[in-house]
């Protein structure tokens, strides 16, 4: 079983993280759960730990709906998962792990790894502009892109 890459998990200026966790509750307490996550995993690569202990070190999602495992970059602005087969030399970590969907892909990512390229390049030049328009954070991107509220917009199903 191989997790299915798209192009727009992580782009250059925003990141998702919409397949790591489900009925988020709010911006902020998914911060405050990632901000824990993240002091939780430097205090494990600081003790020198294997990453399957950062990962097995709570059977429970966060109450703000997101993995005990998502933290933050803060060099990069990057929200990620420190056991993604893309950071771990192609060995994906999360497999059998009892809250990691590494199947899922939103209709959006789906669809957009169907298109040709231009439409992905067109899909990509309409990212960027909301982001800088609308200002978009790695928050607002994940709730609209698992929402499908941005494919909506791009494909003009959504009038303002």
């Amino acid at each position: 079983m191989k997790y299915i890459k798209s192009e727009l998990c992580q782009l250059g200026w925003i990141s998702c993280m919409g397949c790591c966790g489900h009925s988020f509750k709010n911006k902020i307490s998914v911060a405050k759960g990632i901000e824990k996550n993240t002091y939780e995993y430097i205090d494990n690569k600081s003790k020198n730990k294997a990453l399957q202990e950062f990962m097995n070190r709570s059977k429970e999602r966060h109450s703000s709906g997101i993995c005990q495992n998502l933290v933050y970059d803060k060099e990069k602005d990057k929200i990620f998962c420190p056991m993604h087969p893309e950071l771990n030399s192609g060995k994906d970590i999360r497999l059998d792990h009892h809250y990691c969907d590494i199947l899922h892909v939103c209709k959006t990512s789906f669809l957009f790894d169907l298109w040709d390229n231009k439409r992905k390049n067109d899909f990509l030049k309409f990212l960027r502009k909301k982001s800088r328009k609308d200002k978009l954070d790695w928050y607002t991107y994940s709730s609209k892109m698992t929402d499908n509220t941005l494919l909506e917009e791009f494909e003009g199903l959504k009038w303002d």
